[in-house]
């Protein structure tokens, strides 16, 4: 079985910039997590296995296991990201052993499930971490967001894109060619700490 040492902190800036011409922009929240300010029926939640409500913040330590989950009311494709303390950014899915990201409307999944071949270690740096997840009901094209290192089997936000790393993802979100309307997304965010 392998083993993924993460610092499980997903990020919420990563939809940050996500705006079509002439739409409103997303804004960021007090806790910097990403807001689509445009009206959706589409509704995303994430949580992790300490925390079933989403509202605390629960503690863990390193070599911990964690299991995220992920919920959303209509089929759409979920993303899952890991923003560390230090402002990196992990991508959780897709990845090299679980490359369905489509979930269908009312299923929750939980990440790793008991059929995959990995587990999620909880590794440092110790602070506060989030999980952020992007629901979309087209799906992303992440390859200018994210790549895999050689030999690695979850792909890491290239360090040239994270410190603007919601730009990024809303070129992602927002191709010029066939840009994904603000209605079709959403996120959410889960937080947890990690000490030694």
């Amino acid at each position: 079985m392998n083993k993924l040492a993460l610092p499980v902190l997903l990020t919420a800036s990563l939809l940050g910039a996500l705006s079509a011409p002439a739409a409103a922009a997303p804004q960021l929240s007090a806790q910097s997590i990403i807001v689509n300010p445009v009206p959706t029926t589409l509704q995303a939640r994430v949580w992790v296995d300490r925390d079933r409500s989403g509202n605390a913040v629960p503690s863990y330590r390193v070599g911990d296991r964690i299991t995220l989950y992920a919920t959303v009311n209509e089929n759409a494709h979920v993303y899952l990201f890991n923003v560390n303390p230090d402002g990196t950014v992990d991508q959780i899915l897709p990845n090299r052993f679980s490359g369905s990201t489509y979930l269908r409307a009312g299923q929750t999944r939980a990440f790793p499930s008991s059929r995959d071949r990995f587990t999620f270690d909880v590794a440092g740096p110790e602070g506060l971490n989030r999980v952020l997840v992007v629901a979309s009901r087209r799906p992303l094209n992440l390859n200018e967001l994210s790549s895999y290192a050689a030999g690695q089997d979850f792909a890491t936000v290239k360090p040239t894109t994270t410190p603007g790393f919601a730009q990024a993802l809303s070129i992602v979100v927002n191709p010029v060619q066939r840009p994904i309307p603000q209605q079709d997304w959403t996120s959410d965010a889960a937080a947890y700490n990690v000490e030694y």
